[in-house]
Order: structure tokens, then sequence, then C-alpha cells
């Protein structure tokens, strides 16, 4: 067994680096819970705040578009 190199189980830097936002776990847990779910930015928002007021009340829908934006660069959501 080979002390370094790949494992199928790693998660890539760039997605550990993209669930380190509490909007973009959130984002990912609504899409996972129904991947055929609308993934514009009001939408998303209106969920999150739905599910956590507290939490995600206070952001904008371009700060939700920015987070869903990380997300699909770290290939975790389409780009649909």
């Amino acid at each position: 067994m080979a002390m370094f190199g790949r494992s199928r189980g790693r998660i890539e830097p760039d997605q550990m680096q993209a669930l380190s936002h509490p909007v973009r776990i959130g984002i990912l847990g609504l899409f996972t819970k129904d991947p055929v779910r609308s993934l514009a930015a009001c939408d998303l928002l209106d969920d999150l705040i739905a599910e956590d007021p507290d939490m995600f009340g206070g952001f904008s829908v371009s700060q939700v578009a920015y987070h869903r934006a990380r997300l699909q660069d770290a290939q975790l959501l389409p780009t649909r």
C-alpha cells in the first residue's frame, strides 16, 4: 500500500475550502435533499431563511449567489 497518493475517499482541497462556510453547507444541504430544485439565488435564500432564519436571515441574494458560484466552481453543484 502506497503511503502517498490519491485516495478515492479523500475530498479535494478546493472542495474542502468550498465547504468552509455555513451558507455553502446550507445550499449543498438543500440541493442534496432535492437535486432538481431551483438553484436561483433568490430561491436558495428563501429556503435557507425558512430552514434557519437566525442563521441565514442576514444574508443577501448577491451573497448567496457568490456562495453558490463557489460550490459550482468546486463541482459540488451543477452549473445548469
